[in-house]
């Protein structure tokens, strides 16, 4: 009852916060986005999003490893009564992680301008790159103090964390416009709110744990001043039990790099490949339109306008993910075969059901949120044509946090670089003579093979049962005819209400998210009624 009830616990409360927190962060991106693309338009918004490949390299160095490798020793430390080592464990990462991403920072810094021209090919985005360096040392930081606290299942300062970067990244680009750049703004004002706003939050990251750090403290000292009245040999031996003998300095050293180093190396090698994908969009589109700022223009518009409406809903299969790795782990460990079973096909059913949704959602919005929310038609067509990957990416995410926690990460990085190196042959073949239809079938091919390879591999570690009619064909028909009929309400509405656009396409949007939920409801309900009469006779 006791590990059953804290395991599913577990998950759902930290995916509960993190989507909460996820979702408020995505609504303030979004407004960030429409601020941005009326601020300094489409090509300085390409601009802005082409220097994200580089940075990305450098982020996956300073940080992605050491997060992961912190949270997973942390939950094992705390799991053997190990504070202190974990609290140890937490400032060797901080120390090693913020030199690291100093030296990358001035790497950065330094090689901007090459890097602008020779790399990615847009002289123009040296100085926004430039900035963005400056903000590796605080990312570096704040990523250390995260995986603390996802390794303690604690996800509401991470939430917040995430809440108080947007908020400060949304604040300070306006305050910016209306001052130092008033008289004309480009891509580095984007670039300076990503450096405030990570700078803000990770201030408050760092109060979070020392606040942390002292409540722990106060409790222990407290807890050993009780015990330590007690004067039976039982009591002497608990109290040794609660007070572990500390690790040494080499031994932490080396438990964290065996976990951190291997996920380091595979996150760069396949952020490489990932970020040589994103460079070469602009290039095929060069090619397919016969204009550079064509192609920078239709880039920023499908990066900074389209591809966020998809990401959106996948707030949910992220925070899902990130709470399933260390949640899927331990039960490994302890060797629970059947919770795991349950957590996978409920994990996998929760992401397909999500992807559905979203598809159908896309299908019959998209070309009215583009246009609604940023006027351009373009961006709208994009969202309405990219909206079939969403069953794919989601499913593809959480079957890949899955692997990760089996501890299977050579897998889940070989099925990661498949995926990708079939994304670049299609934008290599296909973007040149097809446009931006050809990424699109790239994405779809690449995501398709990656989540077979992981829902092969998890199957054979752990078999899992997965209903066709419960995961997909109730879903579908339940979208359509969820779809159909706020459709229909929107175009009334559209023609007789004398109310702004926006309003309206959200009254829609909440009208087919209750009717897709009553219905799941519904079928759910008269499934289990049909099975309780065939159960009596």
């Amino acid at each position: 009852m006791s590990y059953k009830t804290s395991y599913k616990k577990t998950i759902f409360t930290g995916t509960l916060i993190l989507t909460l927190s996820g979702f408020l962060a995505r609504i303030l991106g979004f407004y960030n986005r429409i601020f941005l693309s009326n601020l300094i338009g489409a090509k300085e918004l390409g601009i802005y999003q082409l220097i994200f490949p580089v940075y990305m390299l450098c982020f996956s160095l300073c940080c992605h490893g050491f997060e992961t490798g912190i949270s997973n020793l942390t939950s094992r430390f705390f799991a053997k009564g190990q504070k202190k080592n974990a609290h140890r464990l937490v400032k060797l990462g901080c120390l090693l992680s913020f030199f690291l991403s100093i030296i990358l920072m001035f790497f950065l810094f330094e090689g901007a301008d090459y890097l602008s021209t020779f790399v990615l090919k847009e002289a123009s985005a040296a100085p926004s790159l430039k900035i963005a360096a400056l903000s590796l040392p605080f990312v570096s930081i704040k990523a250390c103090l995260h995986g603390y606290y996802i390794g303690l299942n604690r996800s509401a300062v991470p939430a917040v964390s995430q809440i108080v970067e947007q908020i400060t990244r949304v604040g300070s680009i306006y305050l910016l416009s209306v001052t130092i750049f008033i008289l004309g703004a480009d891509a580095r004002i984007a670039a300076w709110g990503m450096v405030l706003g990570e700078g803000v939050s990770t201030f408050y990251t760092i109060l979070a744990y020392f606040r942390t750090y002292f409540l722990e403290n106060r409790n222990s000292l407290f807890h050993k001043n009780a015990i330590s009245k007690k004067k039976n040999t039982k009591k002497r031996a608990d109290t040794h039990r609660t007070e572990p003998a500390l690790l040494p300095a080499k031994k932490l050293f080396f438990h964290f790099f065996s976990f951190s180093l291997p996920i380091s190396i595979n996150h760069f090698s396949l952020t490489v490949i990932s970020s040589l994908e994103t460079m070469l969009i602009p290039f095929m589109l060069n090619i397919f339109f016969q204009s550079y700022t064509h192609a920078l223009e239709t880039y920023g518009t499908l990066t900074g306008m389209a591809l966020p409406f998809l990401f959106f809903p996948a707030t949910i299969v992220n925070s899902l993910s990130v709470m399933l790795m260390p949640a899927i782990s331990s039960a490994y460990d302890r060797k629970q075969h059947q919770q795991m079973e349950k957590t996978i096909s409920a994990s996998l059913h929760f992401c397909i059901l999500i992807g559905i949704f979203s598809t159908f959602a896309f299908l019959i919005y998209g070309t009215i949120l583009g246009e609604t929310i940023f006027h351009s038609k373009e961006a709208g067509e994009y969202v309405h044509s990219f909206s079939l990957l969403c069953p794919f990416m989601y499913a593809a995410q959480t079957t890949s946090s899955i692997l990760n926690g089996f501890g299977k990460t050579k897998q889940t990085l070989y099925h990661n670089l498949l995926g990708v190196g079939i994304r670049i042959f299609f934008i290599l073949l296909l973007i040149p003579s097809k446009g931006i239809f050809g990424y699109l079938l790239g994405l779809l091919a690449g995501y398709s093979l990656q989540l077979l390879l992981n829902i092969y591999y998890i199957y054979r570690t752990i078999p899992f049962s997965f209903c066709t009619q419960k995961t997909i064909l109730y879903p579908v028909i339940t979208a359509i005819i969820s779809g159909i009929l706020s459709k229909k309400c929107w175009e009334i509405a559209a023609v007789s209400l004398p109310i702004p656009a926006f309003y309206i396409l959200a009254a829609s949007g909440c009208l087919y998210f209750f009717l897709f939920i009553l219905l799941q409801l519904l079928r759910e309900y008269v499934t289990t009624q049909l099975g309780q009469s065939a159960h009596i006779k």
